[in-house]
């Protein structure tokens, strides 16, 4: 069954970063998902997931100064050096908590290189990381990002992030289908899901246009969680939308969830010691 994951990142954001796991499991969650954990805190971060028995659906590997506009970095030779390092800090991170993915940025198409050579250097560069990955069980996920919200991103759609993967033709290189990023970018995510459901290693939603909580846009949630089941789906879909008030008032909406993806009562989610309980 779908089960829903809570990406601490943008969920419960009025607390502090190490007091979310608690939030997300009085909230009824059992898994959650995450960018970059506190930064200088991934220990006590894996720690204050491990003590809510909280599963864990999937983790960044560092994507570079994001402020600065970067976006990952696997199209850019001269720094392979760090997105090995991040991704084998991803993995350490990932083995604490029994995350299953990660989510590795592909990044931004530099102006003064030919497009053709960046893609072809991405291709090695994940074919790569989808080995360092398959050594400790677990896969890396490609995610498309809209070409409005970032500018110049080597991978702007699901089909582009298809067609790559094609070319990186590695197991444990998949894609992070994500409905806010597909829906900006023109696509229609409950239609999409069949086309790609071979390739998609992880869901991600939030309402499109504006990034916010189901209903708050055109993107029917309940559309696309019965278009993965259609297609045997049976991972997390993590909830990466900005709340516009209070997270667990935002959350209102699952509380009427179709049968496919029920979402839990706090009162009855017991926490078993060492483990969630979906």
């Amino acid at each position: 069954m779908i089960r829903w994951s809570a990406h601490l990142s943008l969920l419960f954001t009025e607390l502090p970063a190490l007091e979310r796991p608690a939030a997300a499991r009085a909230a009824g969650f059992g898994c959650v998902e995450s960018w970059w954990p506190p930064a200088g805190e991934p220990a006590a971060w894996a720690e204050a997931v491990r003590a809510e028995g909280l599963a864990v659906a999937a983790l960044n590997a560092d994507g570079g100064d994001i402020a600065a506009g970067e976006r990952g970095f696997c199209t850019v030779a001269e720094r392979d050096g760090e997105t090995f390092a991040a991704v084998r800090a991803a993995l350490r991170l990932a083995a604490e908590v029994g995350a299953p993915a990660i989510n590795v940025l592909a990044g931004r198409l530099a102006p003064d290189r030919p497009a053709a050579v960046q893609r072809a250097h991405a291709v090695e560069v994940l074919r790569e990381c989808g080995r360092l990955a398959a050594a400790e069980g677990r896969i890396v996920v490609v995610e498309p990002i809209n070409e409005h919200d970032v500018p110049g991103y080597l991978l702007p759609t699901p089909a582009a992030a298809a067609a790559l993967l094609e070319q990186v033709a590695h197991d444990a290189v998949r894609m992070l289908y994500d409905a806010y990023h597909a829906a900006r970018a023109g696509g229609d995510p409950p239609r999409e899901i069949a086309r790609y459901a071979d390739l998609i290693g992880h869901v991600q939603y939030a309402d499109c246009p504006g990034r916010g909580a189901p209903g708050t846009g055109e993107v029917d949630l309940w559309a696309l969680v019965e278009a993965l089941a259609a297609t045997g789906y049976a991972g997390a879909i993590g909830l990466e939308f900005a709340p516009s008030g209070c997270t667990r008032e935002s959350l209102g909406v699952l509380r009427h969830a179709p049968p496919a993806a029920p979402f839990p009562d706090p009162a009855a989610t017991p926490v078993a010691p060492g483990g969630g309980s979906d």
